[in-house]
């Protein structure tokens, strides 16, 4: 069989959903969509049960349709600041958005359970019928796929008789064992922490391996609410102020962690790590009444009575539940940046750093409303996700680049200021020119930005 199309889209997560969302709106083009996956939604489909965002779920999703409910949470670790999805909301959120918005459109074909196999071939991994796309332009969702807890290959060995789960296990089994031992200092580290003490295992039965220590960011300071216009607004102007004039890189991550900009779990430990995981102050307080943690030492293999980190027996106690928190977030291609626009290609990343849904939106504006190829590059510097420090600013370096050129283009800058996903945009246009104190908050940022990209330069080439 034979079909045709004016984009193939390989993938239909968040990042792939975001992008075709904005093609229907600004484009009259026919789309076929292709996932191994039974459902949309990408990775969302095999997320443990307790996952939620990690950023506010204004900020995620796809421009036409908000998710949530545009709430203040009441209770909880993130009690105060705006609601964060669960995976259900979200899977749930994809699938109503393809069946009931992509495919009534007429112009949208979805095929589940279908890999594509180069050269415009798909075939369905359920009958293996084979099917040709004959397709002007190819959307590769699929450039910063991650490993995720429940399908990444396992890097350790783990002994006959040794229970070692992934987090999506961890409710069922949990209560089965009278110690536990958690793998991994990253974000599903922490959330399966945080699960398992705010249901009332008790701490000093946790042990919590941490390979490295990492920089989260402080939820507080990522609100889209008018409310939280100063912690929002005035944390930002006060972290590129401190990017304009940080002598060093561990200079900035102080400022940053002293303007409340930054959070880590160990004031005595420096963190090697920045993966953009999001916490609430009530989440790192929460973290911290774990006090048996290992640090520094990544497990090898696990045994009966012990495990073996870089070589070095550690004993465990007896009947302890193991979880794998150690898949990584982060792509391997973190410092490839390979453009978004090629030939005949689109490959969609991050424009904004750690906001895909925002990005792969706005690159499906730009597709859809700028020719001219120089200016599509400049618009469009990929923003990978970070390991290290250095990644960071290397990145954010590019996002300030990028936010220049899209300040400097009318169409653009309209765009992402109607845009849900962009959070801010919005806000900026409710600030009245006779609120002087706001005026003057979004005036320092201005002011510091082009600042900031200079010594942010400057550092990056003496870390390097």
């Amino acid at each position: 069989m034979t079909i045709t199309c004016e984009y193939l889209v390989i993938g239909s997560g968040a990042s792939a959903m975001a992008f075709v969302d904005t093609l229907l709106t600004e484009t009259d083009a026919t789309i076929v969509m292709v996932d191994r996956r039974p459902e949309p939604g990408g990775h969302w489909n095999d997320s443990y049960p307790f996952v939620r965002l990690h950023q506010p779920a204004a900020f995620y999703g796809v421009a036409s349709k908000p998710l949530g409910h545009d709430r203040i949470e009441s209770a909880g670790l993130n009690v105060g600041m705006y609601e964060l999805s669960t995976g259900v909301e979200i899977t749930s959120y994809y699938h109503d958005l393809m069946n009931e918005v992509f495919l009534p459109s007429g112009r949208v074909r979805y095929f589940p359970l279908t890999e594509y196999i180069g050269a415009g071939e798909v075939v369905s991994t359920l009958s293996g019928a084979h099917t040709t796309v004959e397709y002007e332009t190819l959307v590769d969702a699929t450039f910063l796929t991650t490993s995720i807890p429940s399908t990444h290959d396992r890097k350790f060995e783990v002994t006959d008789g040794v229970v070692c789960v992934p987090p999506n296990r961890l409710p069922h089994v949990a209560a089965d064992h009278p110690h536990i031992t958690v793998l991994g200092g990253g974000k599903t580290g922490a959330d399966s922490l945080t699960w398992l003490l705010t249901n009332g295992y008790p701490a000093e039965h946790i042990t919590w391996v941490v390979p490295r220590d990492g920089w989260f960011l402080n939820r507080g300071g990522f609100q889209p609410g008018m409310d939280f216009f100063e912690p929002v607004f005035g944390g930002l102007a006060a972290q590129y102020e401190a990017m304009a004039a940080a002598a060093t890189a561990d200079d900035l991550c102080l400022e940053l962690e002293q303007a409340g900009r930054w959070l880590r779990l160990d004031e005595d430990v420096w963190p090697t790590m920045f993966h953009a995981a999001t916490l609430s102050t009530n989440e790192l307080d929460t973290l911290r009444t774990v006090t048996d943690v290992i640090r520094g030492a990544r497990v090898q293999r696990i045994e009966a009575d012990s495990m073996i980190l870089d070589g070095r027996a550690v004993a465990a106690a007896a009947d302890t539940l193991y979880v794998d928190c150690t898949a990584s977030a982060v792509a391997s291609n973190v410092n490839d940046r390979t453009p978004v626009f090629q030939p005949g290609t689109i490959n969609l990343q991050m424009v904004r750093q750690f906001q895909p849904c925002f990005s792969a939106a706005l690159i499906a504006f730009i597709e859809a409303n700028i020719d001219d190829d120089t200016e599509r590059q400049n618009l469009t510097r990929p923003t990978p996700m970070t390991d290290t420090l250095d990644d960071y600013l290397r990145g954010l370096i590019d996002g300030l680049l990028n936010q220049a050129f899209w300040n400097g283009n009318e169409q653009v800058a309209a765009w992402i200021s109607e845009c849900r996903l962009d959070g801010f945009g919005g806000l900026i246009k409710q600030v009245s020119p006779d609120d002087t104190a706001k005026v003057a908050t979004l005036g320092r940022i201005m002011d510091a930005a082009p600042r900031a990209v200079g010594n942010l330069q400057r550092l990056v080439s003496a870390e390097s």
